[in-house]
């Protein structure tokens, strides 16, 4: 049996979750592998709806 590095075991996964989403009728999955192989999943049945926007007025600098 071959020796794969934790991202490539993460991304095999990933591959195969999203197959299975898409099967399942999921409207959304994003994935995030991080350089130890983790991996954060968010995904849901429904989509997002806003929550992006904003006014260049309402971020805050530090003088």
């Amino acid at each position: 049996m071959a020796n794969f590095s934790p991202q490539t075991m993460a991304r095999n996964t990933v591959i195969a979750l999203l197959r299975e989403a898409r099967e399942a009728g999921w409207v959304r999955a994003k994935f995030e592998i991080k350089p130890d192989g983790s991996v954060t999943v968010d995904a849901g049945m429904t989509t997002l709806e806003g929550g992006d926007d904003f006014l260049a007025s309402d971020l805050r600098m530090g003088k």
